[in-house]
């Protein structure tokens, strides 16, 4: 079966904000560059995420997991992306679409603010 993970931002107007997330993007490219990651956004920004998803059905890829790079919970993962991926499966019913958990509140994210108050010299 042939896979392809989505990284979703959000999408900004300020393209800096883009670069930031398209760099994560690539990061995650280089750090596991078995998989087929491709990035996307909600909105403003591209490539937006029914473009992405709808690339990905011409190129034969069968299961898509999309990876939300949302902090909380707000209006796009309660409403939005749904409403979106229940039209691309509709589109789509041969394509297996999932979406993961949001980033939320991990552990991980922890640790980064805890050294971000160390770079800043609180400790």
């Amino acid at each position: 079966m042939k896979k392809a993970v989505v990284l979703l931002g959000h999408g900004s107007i300020r393209e800096s904000a883009n670069v930031e997330v398209r760099a994560m993007w690539a990061m995650m490219q280089a750090q596991l560059p078995e998989l087929d990651i491709r990035g996307s956004f909600v909105e403003v920004a591209e490539p937006a995420l029914e473009n992405v998803i709808e690339q990905l059905v011409n190129e034969q890829v069968e299961r898509i997991v999309i990876v939300p790079m949302f902090l909380t919970r707000g209006n796009h993962l309660s409403n939005g992306i749904p409403r979106i991926l229940d039209a691309m499966k509709e589109k789509y019913p041969n394509v297996k679409i999932d979406l993961t958990q949001h980033l939320g509140a991990d552990p991980l994210l922890a640790e980064i603010i805890k050294n971000r108050l160390r770079e800043a010299g609180v400790e």
